[in-house]
Parts: C-alpha cells; sequence; structure tokens
C-alpha cells in the first residue's frame, strides 16, 4: 500500500541462513516481515521448533553468503 513491500529483502516462506553468536550458521524459514525486521523459525533446534525475530540486514540468501561472513569476523578477531 505504502510501496514498503517492494523494499523487502526477504519474503514470507524464503529460507534464510543467520549467524548466531558470530560462528554458528543457522537455516530458518522467514514467517513474517514488517518494519525491516523478520520474524525467522528455525526447524533444527533441540527443544522443537523455534524462532525470533531479526533484522533484515542479519540474514543471508545462501549458506556461503553467510560463510563469508563468519571467516571475515574470524579473521578479523584473529590477532586480539
Amino acid at each position: 500500500m505504502f510501496g514498503d513491500d517492494n523494499l523487502k529483502r526477504f519474503n514470507e516462506g524464503d529460507v534464510v541462513y543467520f549467524i548466531s553468536s558470530s560462528v554458528f550458521i543457522k537455516k530458518a524459514t522467514v514467517i513474517r516481515n514488517a518494519g525491516g525486521f523478520c520474524t525467522i523459525r528455525f526447524s533444527d533446534g533441540n527443544c522443537g521448533t523455534s524462532g525470533t525475530r531479526v533484522r533484515e540486514s542479519k540474514l543471508y540468501r545462501t549458506e556461503e553468503e553467510a560463510k563469508k561472513v563468519v571467516e571475515q569476523h574470524q579473521n578479523a578477531n584473529k590477532w586480539r
């Protein structure tokens, strides 16, 4: 209605990848996208299905894209 749908990077039902604790890559599904935030559902949790709400900028379309970010973070922290 206000044109914000064109600004969304992800749509409901999209499979995305999320980096947890700067190291772990988790696969998730977008449940809702509004106001620059996505509600995502993880299907590989130990306690069954779980989810969270995160900024779109914290999500990646492919696992390879997320791995690059993890590697960059690890290389940046290597010298600390």
